[in-house]
């Protein structure tokens, strides 16, 4: 299971770490090693870091008030009060910090509860800035995905064209063509 990392914020990535959460739910962060493996294709750290159990737990429980507290937003509704308290605990603890190096480089590594408070601290960003008025769920069938659409319109549908929206345009595609062979076969001959 790959990491797609197209919702346009971490933390808008993290929560897709969950798939389907109404259908065939597809859960990317399995075990410890693949919350570590995430963060590392997201940019947060260089090398891997060690998550417990109890911090993938948390981490779980962190990506599903988050998911909860967006869809409740985008829905006109307000947060659950154990979602806000969870997401505003692990918001104000330290989180990671990029370190400068001597040779001019820089580090960035840290630990699973500032991972954590990143991704709550990036949410909560998001969540009380202009941003948030482009945060989208996919309207792909069964995929809840959230993503910012940054399209110039705002009318993009899907969490992203090479997963979601290819699919639709190519069950689109066969619809259309199905159609139209039924109509040809349902046509007089001469």
């Amino acid at each position: 299971m790959r990491f797609h990392y197209v919702g346009g914020r971490l933390c808008l990535d993290f929560v897709g770490t969950l798939r389907y959460r109404t259908s065939a739910r597809e859960d990317l962060l399995s075990d410890p090693q693949r919350l570590s493996d995430w963060a590392i294709g997201a940019a947060l750290v260089d090398a891997a870091i060690e998550v417990t159990d109890d911090e993938l737990a948390a981490a779980i429980a962190l990506r599903e008030a988050s998911y909860r507290v967006v869809v409740a937003r985008l829905g006109g509704g307000r947060p659950e009060a154990a979602d806000v308290d969870l997401l505003n605990e692990h918001g104000s603890q330290p989180q990671l910090t990029p370190v400068l190096q001597p040779n001019g480089s820089v580090r960035r590594d840290g630990t699973a509860p500032q991972l954590l408070a990143r991704l709550a601290a990036d949410l909560l960003d998001l969540y009380a800035g202009p941003d948030f008025e482009k945060v989208k769920e996919c309207s792909a069938a069964g995929c809840t995905r959230l993503y910012l659409d940054a399209s110039r319109a705002r009318n993009r549908h899907w969490c992203g064209m090479s997963t979601c929206g290819n699919r639709a345009k190519v069950q689109a595609f066969r619809a259309r063509r199905h159609a139209g062979a039924a109509a040809l076969e349902g046509s007089p001959s001469d």
